[in-house]
């Protein structure tokens, strides 16, 4: 899941690892999380996140909505790749199932790895894929890719 709608880095004064959701993407990002449960009934073990405020609020949104625990990497920081995540989850041994939250172009790079075709996939802001198999590189399969609008009955 790619983070909610945040601040504009040219309206934040603040660092960037700092810079927040606006109040839409808190409502727009709780609003997919419920979502999520109902319409797609996601059950999950653990939310992972990068540590940047963004995305970490993004996924202490997820988990309170699903009632699971938030894990914080800072493989998930932008700039993420396959490789530095597979150490990070070996180290931490990735729970089943997690939801990752992170950032573009990263996990559309990701998803590409993981299915093995290497297709970017642009995730939207609060949008999420949904893939199972085993987490390596061409290991897994994409059930769906999903923007907000895609989940939210507008």
């Amino acid at each position: 899941m790619r983070h909610g709608i945040a601040y504009e880095p040219h309206d934040w004064k603040g660092s960037e690892f700092e810079r927040p959701l606006t109040d839409e993407g808190l409502e727009r990002t709780r609003a997919v999380a419920k979502a999520l449960k109902k319409e797609k009934k996601l059950e999950l073990a653990q939310v992972w996140t990068s540590p940047l405020v963004r995305a970490k609020q993004t996924a202490e949104i997820v988990a309170d909505v699903l009632g699971v625990n938030v894990f914080e990497s800072r493989a998930l920081e932008p700039g993420a790749r396959l490789k530095v995540l597979e150490k990070a989850l070996q180290k931490d041994a990735l729970p089943d199932p997690v939801l990752l939250v992170g950032h573009e172009p990263d996990f559309g790079m990701l998803v590409g790895e993981l299915t093995g075709d290497g297709l970017g996939r642009p995730f939207k802001k609060a949008g999420v894929a949904y893939l199972t198999g085993g987490f390596n590189a061409g290991g897994m399969k994409l059930n769906w890719h999903l923007a907000p609008k895609d989940l939210l009955k507008d």
